[in-house]
């Protein structure tokens, strides 16, 4: 190392409010902030040693009442000196806080950080104040921060808000408790006796908060508290109990982490070595997992789950579903979705991974989400990818042995006779489409028939919404019959206006602001009321869409997925958006991500609310749909349908293996030319019923599904090769007619295939 001699500065400048509110952004949410102060309070019971089963959070909720504003406030049994507030507490960016000791001498290691999160919650997501009082060895302080400003301080004064002497700790508790409507009774009985034994503690107020939309608001903040990364240890280390308004939440029990069961034969994490150099797959160079020596070896740590993670009920398992690192020095330190690593596999939407490594330690970042950028991050989670796509594909050969050659046997039997029942009914099918060969126009679709309503039925593709997005249900008249009919005058109705009202000009709904309403159809006269659907509008941060490209041939669909990163660090996909396209000759998209291609050529796709926009577009290219130009010969050529891990292509030696998340029937790209088309084992519903012990291949459920595919195939099919004009049909349209296609090829299945689903036979 070369010497080199200089004379630094004895004081370094920097904007101290500018900087403060620059390193504050990650918290600008009571979704991220919320869970700074728990994490706090759990960090200042094990700095104390105080054992589990006297690790007590409370988290009190206290809405609007007339003149008396809404508060959030948190509350432990342990409690601050004014030493500690001053030098430890009232210090930004301390490198050290995350190993700084108490009185017991205990490293805070999994609730470690940069002591940054809760103040900044402080300072940003209340409008009017927010405070803490403070009682420690009978001393007590009252410190906080104006709504709008990063300088803290005693209140209301040095003098009167430190060190004053407390006479009943109790009392002072239950005195901070009475603006949030709460006192002795409303706690359960074991938390009493802890507050009457207590030394100290913590109340950490804040009043008015920001962004606070009263209805649901409690809920869907506690909901977000089970669905936070920060949110695992305190959860599974102490009790936080909740109380809204003085009444205790789920029945004055403590929350829990919900529990994520894993998959039969894989209860236990698979633990992997993490390797002393690891290669960047930007710099082609191998860095150094260990700093050289400096820092010990690391581990992975993968983890299954029986259920898809990316669909788990109300997100409870989509927070997990990540990769989390951790440091002894600083705890959890970051995370990202697994649907990051580059692991093309439906498996790895079953798995979720811990990673620890000491040498990752240097590279957090205040949101403790994605770790800094450099050589090491991205050579582990190479590294990581690399070991979840060998994981996987240990799961997809364990499926392939699940497959029986009698199971094979029978699949192709059943397949082969069904495929020549298609070609039997696509012969008779497409002369109707072209005339008697004179390549005549399609027919108008035979429209629905009239009748008295006795049933609405609306529902939505996506439980989901952004901000400033219209929205148009699916709804369907029955009658009295159970049968559909044609609907008659009706409007759409909102539960709340608030969140989201109908457009009376286009007849759609349209969302407003943060929050949840549900959606309902009403017949014009009044006399009629549909089911009512949940639909909530979320505050979006990032969305990115996948896959970034797509090929599709004319008359296909395809779907566009837009992951968006949520308030709560949460990712969905199933979000409705605007999407919008800049060639809508070539294709267009609907408000659940659905591509029809229209016509050859390409076009950019974007999707964006109100309040965010896709970072980078998706490019769809669409290619002249299969048999173009052969006149009213085209489609007659018999495309084939195959069933994947059984059959293979003609020019393919195995058959192939597609994931869980593709499409139950399935078309590659080079699948298109040679007119094939797939049954995918992979769906979930397929391994339900042909690998079950309840169903199996021989079942009648599994014939029922394999009809119902080919089925399925039959409408692609004619969607694709129909005459011209049907390229020149909105998406509306698309949907309409694929239904009638629907019902006309179920109609001849019931004619002809009934024996067939009944008993098995072929020979009918």
């Amino acid at each position: 190392m070369s010497e080199f001699t200089y004379t630094p500065d004895e004081e370094i400048q920097i904007h101290r409010e500018n900087a403060i509110r620059h390193m504050c952004q990650p918290f600008l949410s009571h979704e991220n902030g919320l869970p700074e102060w728990v994490k706090n309070s759990a960090a200042a019971y094990i700095r104390e040693g105080r054992e589990p089963g006297k690790r007590t959070i409370m988290l009190l909720f206290a809405t609007k009442q007339r003149s008396v504003p809404a508060s959030i406030a948190c509350l432990d049994l342990v409690g601050m000196s004014s030493t500690q507030i001053e030098e430890d507490f009232r210090r930004w960016a301390d490198p050290d806080a995350a190993v700084r000791r108490g009185t017991k001498g205990v490293s805070i290691g999994e609730l470690g950080g940069h002591g940054n999160g809760g103040k900044c919650y402080m300072t940003q997501m209340f409008e009017d104040f927010a405070s803490f009082q403070t009682v420690r060895n009978g001393l007590g302080c009252s410190y906080g921060v104006k709504g709008g400003s990063v300088a803290f301080g005693y209140v209301p004064n040095p003098q009167d808000g430190k060190d004053f002497a407390v006479d009943s700790i109790p009392d002072a508790i239950y005195s901070c408790m009475r603006p949030m409507r709460a006192g002795v009774s409303s706690l359960p009985e074991d938390i009493r006796s802890l507050v009457s034994e207590a030394k100290g503690f913590t109340f950490i107020r804040g009043v008015c908060p920001r962004y606070w939309e009263e209805r649901d608001a409690c809920q869907n903040l506690i909901e977000s508290l089970l669905g936070h990364h920060q949110m695992i240890t305190p959860l599974q280390q102490c009790q936080i109990y909740i109380l809204i308004n003085g009444t205790p939440y789920n029945g004055g029990q403590p929350l829990a982490l919900p529990r994520i069961d894993p998959m039969q034969g894989y209860e236990t994490p698979r633990v992997l070595s993490i390797p002393e150099t690891v290669r960047d797959p930007v710099s082609n160079q191998n860095v150094s997992t260990t700093q050289r020596s400096r820092f010990p070896a690391g581990e992975l740590r993968i983890y299954t789950s029986d259920k898809n993670m990316r669909l788990g009920r109300g997100g409870k398992r989509q927070w997990r579903h990540t990769v989390t690192y951790h440091t002894n020095q600083s705890g959890v330190i970051g995370k990202i979705p697994m649907l990051s690593l580059d692991a093309d596999s439906g498996y790895r939407d079953y798995l979720y991974c811990e990673c620890f490594l000491e040498a990752l330690d240097e590279f957090q970042q205040n949101n403790r989400g994605p770790l800094a950028e450099s050589p090491l991050p991205r050579a582990v989670n190479a590294w990581i990818a690399s070991q979840v796509r060998a994981f996987c594909r240990e799961l997809e050969e364990r499926d392939k042995r699940l497959i029986r050659e009698q199971d094979k046997n029978e699949l192709t039997r059943l397949n082969d006779w069904l495929d020549q029942w298609k070609n039997q009914i696509f012969q008779e099918f497409m002369q109707g489409l072209y005339g008697q060969g004179d390549g005549g126009p399609l027919p108008p679709p035979p429209p629905l028939p009239s009748g008295k309503p006795s049933r609405i039925e609306v529902s939505i593709s996506c439980p989901r919404a952004g901000k400033g997005v219209y929205i148009r249900p699916m709804v369907k008249f029955f009658d009295s019959q159970n049968r559909r009919i044609r609907p008659v005058p009706y409007g759409w109705i909102s539960e709340d206006n608030n969140v989201a009202m109908v457009d009376e000009d286009l007849m759609q709904i349209q969302t407003f602001s943060f929050g949840r309403t549900k959606i309902s159809a009403k017949t014009m006269d009044g006399s009629l009321c549909s089911n009512a659907v949940p639909l909530d509008v979320v505050r979006i941060l990032e969305i990115r869409i996948t896959p970034h490209e797509l090929d599709m041939p004319a008359g296909t669909r395809s779907r566009l997925e837009a992951m968006c990163r949520l308030s709560a660090a949460e990712e969905v996909s199933n979000v409705y958006l605007t999407w919008m396209e800049s060639n809508v000759s070539v294709a267009r998209v609907s408000g659940s991500g659905l591509v029809y291609a229209v016509g050859p050529g390409e076009t950019e796709v974007t999707a964006t609310d109100d309040s965010c926009r896709s970072d980078l577009p998706a490019v769809v290219r669409v290619s002249p749909s299969p048999g173009k130009g052969a006149g009213k010969d085209r489609g007659r050529g018999g495309p084939r349908i195959l069933i994947s891990e059984v059959n293979s292509a003609p020019s393919e030696d195995q058959p192939p293996i597609f994931r869980k998340d593709d499409p139950p029937i399935y078309q590659r790209l080079q699948d298109v030319d040679n007119n094939i088309w797939w049954i995918n084992l992979a769906s979930p519903f397929a391994r339900l019923y042909y690998s079950s012990e309840r169903y199996g291949v021989k079942s009648e459920a599994w014939r029922m599904y394999h009809v119902e595919r080919v089925i399925d195939v039959m409408v692609q099919i004619a969607l694709s090769h129909g005459p011209d004009s049907e390229e020149s049909r909105n998406s509306r349209d698309w949907i309409y007619r694929a239904a009638e296609f629907e019902a006309e090829f179920r109609a001849k299945a019931i004619e002809s295939l009934r024996e067939l689903i009944e008993s098995g036979e072929t020979e009918i």
